[in-house]
């Protein structure tokens, strides 16, 4: 193996825009607790970062990459290819003790009724947590030092733009984070001793906010993104009902869910109103003879994904979780009544916190694909659906029926950053499908 020139290590500071929830394996206090150390601290391993980077530069284990690779020889004639990686990434460690909490789940058919047996919680660490890692990259004789930058630039980049996420859900809108600032320096034959304090954070935290290089990396590469963004300014037209229930005592029985003391509308509770509405767009198409491409339970899953045993596949569609802004809390004392007799029923008083009157905004990302006509008819699909939420035609949550979960327009829907594309859009798919 070639030897060695220069050790280029990073310390990137990030900040997470959204939950994360890293499971541990264990379940002593929800179905997934979240990974913590032998000091009772939350961390994210170095292999879980390397798996989201090597995914995001496409770059199977069998490949020539930056990050290593291994192919095993075809024929006893052939030699086994390889070479470990150039890239080590540390684990991420957290600067401060991030909030903790548990977020519940629960599967609902089409009919929005819960399924038997999926009812499970999990363990969450709360948005606005801050950490730190370490890149280090290896630069050895014959390497393509340039080529090697480029890759990291483009993996920055990534991060940034929400591109790469960590943990579980990340399709759900967990997982979001941003470098906040990178510092770097190179170890070579003249200073190899200095190496020894090359993961002393302490050194790197007496360094100044002038020493920060995260600008330089991210200009370092031309970047193009590889999914497209739609963001939809919304109004809540009334309350919301997507319930935590609350343990301590003196609260009402059911609550908003929040993060941050702010209540938000996770990206589950999304997409499983977007997902309903465009299989009823497409059983209605097919309804009156148009022919759709393809069998509707197969769009469905290339669209939003699918498990299925030992088979999966990611949801194309990304939905971020959305926070709701200047609302209003509302409590309320209600009572049950059976719908035979048209009386309360027994035991059945609750009492229950709403927010009404806020605004929020939908982002959704859709992945760009190789094949430009399933990426025009996901987005033709997925901007109907949108379309019915602007104009309170599609409910969010539980209590739809009382008029929770509905909105209105509260500005133009942006596509990757530009107004009224969404016409286009919706008017190609369905010429397309004529």
């Amino acid at each position: 193996m070639s030897a060695i020139l220069k050790r280029k290590v990073l310390y990137l500071k990030v900040r997470f825009i959204s939950p994360i929830s890293v499971s541990s394996g264990i379940d002593e206090w929800t179905d997934s607790d979240v990974l913590r150390d032998c000091d009772d601290k939350p961390f994210i391993s170095g292999s879980s970062i390397a798996g989201a980077m090597r995914a995001y530069l496409e770059k199977e284990k069998t490949e020539p990459c930056l990050m290593g690779y291994s192919k095993r020889a075809k024929s006893d004639k052939d030699k086994d290819e390889g070479r470990m990686s150039a890239l080590f990434i540390s684990d991420l460690t957290f600067d401060e003790n991030p909030v903790f909490n548990i977020r519940d789940n629960v599967a609902l058919n089409d009919n929005k009724v819960s399924v038997t047996e999926n009812k499970f919680d999990i363990e969450i660490l709360e948005s606005g947590a801050l950490g730190h890692f370490f890149m280090e990259i290896a630069i050895r004789e014959n390497d393509d030092e340039e080529k090697m930058k480029h890759d990291i630039s483009k993996i920055i980049c990534g991060i940034n733009a929400g591109e790469i996420r960590l943990g579980s859900k990340k399709t759900r809108g967990f997982g979001v984070f941003k470098v906040t600032c990178i510092q770097e320096y190179d170890y070579t034959k003249k200073n190899y001793l200095e190496y020894a304090d090359a993961y002393d954070e302490k050194k790197w935290a007496d360094a100044g906010v002038s020493d920060n290089r995260l600008e330089e990396w991210l200009k370092m590469k031309e970047w193009q993104p590889k999914q497209i963004r739609i963001e939809m300014p919304l109004q809540m037209r009334g309350g919301i009902s997507i319930r935590q229930y609350a343990a301590r005592k003196g609260e009402p029985d059911y609550v908003q869910l929040m993060d941050h003391n702010q209540p938000v509308i996770p990206g589950s509770s999304l997409a499983g109103a977007i997902r309903h509405r465009v299989k009823d767009i497409l059983n209605e198409l097919k309804s009156n003879g148009v022919e759709v491409p393809g069998q509707i339970d197969k769009i469905m899953d290339t669209a939003f994904g699918y498990v299925n045993r030992e088979a999966a596949c990611a949801s194309n569609i990304i939905i971020s979780e959305s926070v709701i802004e200047k609302a209003s809390g509302l409590t309320m004392t209600r009572t049950g009544v059976s719908r035979f007799e048209s009386a309360a029923k027994q035991g059945a008083l609750y009492q229950e916190k709403t927010y009404v009157n806020g605004i929020l905004s939908v982002k959704v990302s859709v992945h760009r694909s190789k094949n430009p006509k399933d990426e025009r008819w996901i987005m033709g699909l997925l901007l109907m659906a949108l379309k019915d939420m602007q104009n309170g035609f599609l409910a969010v949550g539980g209590q739809t029926a009382i008029g929770r979960g509905v909105f209105s327009a509260n500005g133009p829907i942006l596509i990757d950053g530009k107004e009224g594309k969404e016409d286009d859009f919706i008017t190609n798919f369905l010429i397309n499908m004529q």
